[in-house]
């Protein structure tokens, strides 16, 4: 165990609070413990902000608790009997006095507050005695998610344990971390869904540290297969243009704990953030391509932070004015293929049926304004998932046949398929041209557009 004085030299270094620095001292324990002599060593990996610190870039910001992941399940109790033996085991080794009577472990959301449908996270706290001082009243927290049917897109590494540490001998092991290129494009889209300024942090300054190391098509793809925009990255990439920067401005010094020689100020991070997003997504060219599909920036923004302070939106939705509570976007699939985000309210104002829930598609919302009006909400708040693919995804039962189309007198011969660029709607000809008729969108309404493009041919 390491003691005052390094406690109080490391304080210095890091600039950060002693507490702070025995508590990351116990993380790169307890990492060794759990890829060491734990049962969980080959089916737990390390993700979020201590993997950046502790796999991969030394000294970056201090981060309060520890995120695990595992691609199954795994019990309550087993896992607290597996945390229990890594703790006697520090004990044994390094004589941190762990407070085992202590240790809780809990279910973090219940089936109506979870922020996403199916999520399984064990909530877990660890207690240890203060050992800077002599007072063995003083405990400090260790903080640890565990999420179960944790699921990842790159391969898991290992990577060597950084320890900065005198006694960094002795824990020398290799952990389990979720790749950089998946951590990066992870806080990418957490940028995206939410307005966190250690996302912002991380992201800017994993670029900046290790850039030539960082393999950018595996990253920005990571990203988008993370989210509902492969069809069009253009658009993921507008709307992170468009991010609220003032909220990371506000909490900026409030919570990012690093050394002055590392901080990167909010102004320069939000630039170097905006002019890196250029480079990321070059080898994507622009394109307006169902780009109606996604509700973009100016709508999207407004929506996020009315979810964030659970405040009332005044829209205009199909030419009518309403007074909604927002609750969810989410990307659904229709029976014909369509898909587009859905952005699902209770509209206070109602019209012909009166109040209830709402779908809004995009195309048809032309106004949005914030209002001050709090509402207690009626369902589970989900904005904070939106711009992820749901684990349901049909506005149909998947599992029921489709009926049969009226039979035609011609169908000899391939069917050539188009689409309206404009409202989405297909058409099917027997030739291949790409002008299209006066026609009504899927809703009923006249649609301007007159050119399709090519979808596929039908035989």
């Amino acid at each position: 165990m390491i003691d005052r004085n390094e406690i109080e030299a490391k304080s210095l270094e890091f600039e950060i609070h002693v507490a702070n620095v025995e508590r990351d001292y116990v993380f790169g324990w307890l990492l060794f413990g759990l890829f060491t002599i734990s049962e969980l060593k080959d089916q737990i990996f390390l993700k979020g902000g201590n993997a950046l610190r502790k796999g991969y870039l030394e000294n970056t910001r201090f981060s309060e608790d520890l995120d695990f992941g595992t691609p199954g399940e795994i019990s309550a109790d087993f896992l607290m009997a597996e945390f229990q033996k890594v703790c006697q085991h520090i004990e044994s080794l390094a004589g941190v006095k762990f407070r085992s009577d202590e240790h809780k472990i809990k279910e973090k959301f219940s089936e109506t507050d979870t922020p996403i449908e199916g999520l399984k996270v064990y909530e877990i706290r660890l207690y240890f005695s203060d050992f800077y001082g002599k007072s063995d009243h003083l405990r400090i927290k260790v903080s640890i998610d565990f999420t179960r049917y944790d699921q990842v897109l790159l391969p898991i590494q290992k990577m060597p344990l950084i320890h900065p540490y005198s006694d960094i001998a002795t824990v020398q092991c290799e952990i389990r971390c979720m790749k950089l290129e998946e951590i990066i494009a992870t806080k990418l889209k957490c940028i995206l869904q939410r307005q966190h300024a250690p996302d912002l942090f991380d992201y800017v300054y994993s670029i900046r540290r290790a850039g030539g190391n960082i393999n950018r098509p595996e990253l920005v793809t990571t990203f988008i297969r993370k989210t509902i925009f492969d069809r069009n990255p253009h658009v993921a990439k507008e709307i992170l243009l468009n991010t609220p920067f003032d909220f990371f401005r506000e909490y900026w010094d409030k919570t990012i704990i690093c050394a002055k020689q590392i901080v990167i100020e909010v102004e320069e991070a939000i630039n170097l953030f905006t002019t890196d997003l250029a480079d990321l997504f070059k080898e994507f060219p622009e394109s307006y391509y169902r780009s109606f599909s996604f509700y973009e920036a100016k709508f999207r923004v407004p929506i996020m932070e009315a979810g964030r302070s659970m405040t009332c939106l005044k829209v205009v939705y199909s030419g009518v004015e309403r007074l909604v509570e927002p609750y969810s976007l989410r990307y659904m699939r229709r029976r014909d293929g369509q898909e587009m985000e859905y952005f699902y309210v209770y509209d206070r104002t109602g019209r012909g049926s009166g109040p209830g829930v709402k779908s809004f598609v995009p195309k048809n919302l032309t106004a949005i304004e914030a209002t001050e009006e709090i509402f207690e909400p009626r369902f589970p708040v989900e904005l904070s998932k939106a711009g992820e693919y749901p684990e349901d995804r049909y506005l149909f039962d998947p599992n029921k046949p489709l009926k049969q189309p009226k039979s035609r007198a011609n169908r000899n011969g391939p069917r050539y398929i188009y689409q309206c660029s404009f409202c989405g709607k297909k058409f099917s000809r027997s030739s291949m041209t790409s002008t299209l008729n006066p026609h009504k969108n899927k809703d009923g309404w006249a649609c301007s557009g007159r050119h399709g493009f090519y979808v596929t041919t039908k035989w």
